[in-house]
């Protein structure tokens, strides 16, 4: 199984990802830390979320918007057999790619939260440069071609959790999802 998660920034993506691989030993993937941070430390440039957001339309431009879902679809098949769960999935091309590379194995969830708790939960975790912005910058940034298509994608979900409470109901609503998915099966 494959779960891919998508949402806006600090909606809870990488929350989801930790309790899956936590609780029930799905292996975490994600674009910044296995496909994009490696290619920018070859660089020589910093991991801040400007240069994420550039390396990865530089990618997109030159081949297509599913290029980066290639790449982490050529590790999950070289690791094999196994649980796994990708998250920030952003365009709905890497959906795409997802679907036809990985087949039925491949879920799509969407992560919900309100604006004022996001921008929190991202200043206070202070990653990519965002300690430090305002909640106008923050919504700003809400505004680059990386982030607006990402309510797109949250449309062609097969599942969405609601984060807007405790982690204790996030974990509880992430594990309907896991029985309902393995009740499938």
């Amino acid at each position: 199984m494959i779960i891919g998660l998508t949402g806006k920034r600090g909606s809870g993506k990488d929350t989801v990802a930790s309790h899956l691989a936590d609780k029930h030993g799905f292996s975490m993937l994600d674009f910044t830390r296995d496909v994009l941070a490696p290619i920018l430390q070859k660089q020589g440039k910093p991991v801040t979320r400007d240069n994420l957001i550039d390396l990865g339309m530089e990618g997109r431009k030159k081949a297509h918007n599913g290029v980066w879902a290639e790449k982490l679809s050529v590790i999950i098949k070289r690791r094999g057999i196994g649980d796994y769960v990708i998250s920030g999935v952003r365009f709905v091309e890497e959906v795409e790619t997802f679907r036809k590379l990985l087949g039925e194995d491949f879920v799509l969830v969407s992560t919900l939260c309100d604006d004022r708790t996001r921008y929190e939960r991202c200043r206070k975790r202070g990653t990519k440069g965002e300690g430090d912005l305002t909640f106008d910058q923050f919504m700003e940034h809400e505004k680059r071609p990386t982030e607006k298509v990402i309510t797109e994608t949250m449309k062609i979900s097969d599942f969405v959790l609601d984060n807007n409470g405790t982690h204790e109901d996030l974990f509880s609503e992430a594990d309907k999802v896991l029985k309902a998915l393995k009740e499938k099966r």
